[in-house]
């Protein structure tokens, strides 16, 4: 369901109300598991999702949780782990630019 909302207002609700703690059990839960399947939709839902809104404590959390998943056994939750942690570095050191280059311009 998660997959198929567009509207960023939704999503980013869905983050305020604990969405990605929610997320971060399940996944939890389904590496502990061995849930191949559950495990990789919700590394996708987790592509689709604005998580630069979600809280600091929450994110947190999720990135411990794919952070484990860097070294799974099967290659390809290993792989799609790496690459959502490179691109969650990559996004947020934008963001990290850009608060930065707003500051200096208001100063």
């Amino acid at each position: 369901w998660i997959m198929q909302i567009q509207d960023s207002s939704v999503l980013i609700w869905f983050l305020s109300k604990g969405g990605v703690l929610i997320l971060t059990t399940w996944l939890s839960q389904a590496a502990v598991e061995e849930q191949t399947s559950v495990i990789l939709l919700i590394l996708k839902v987790l592509c689709h999702l604005p998580l630069h809104k979600a809280s600091p404590e929450n994110m947190s959390a999720i990135l411990q949780s794919v952070n484990g998943l860097r070294f799974y056994r099967t290659s390809d939750i290993s792989n799609r782990a790496k690459g959502l942690l490179s691109r969650w570095t990559k996004l947020f050191a934008k963001i990290q630019a850009m608060k930065k280059q707003n500051r200096n311009n208001s100063q």
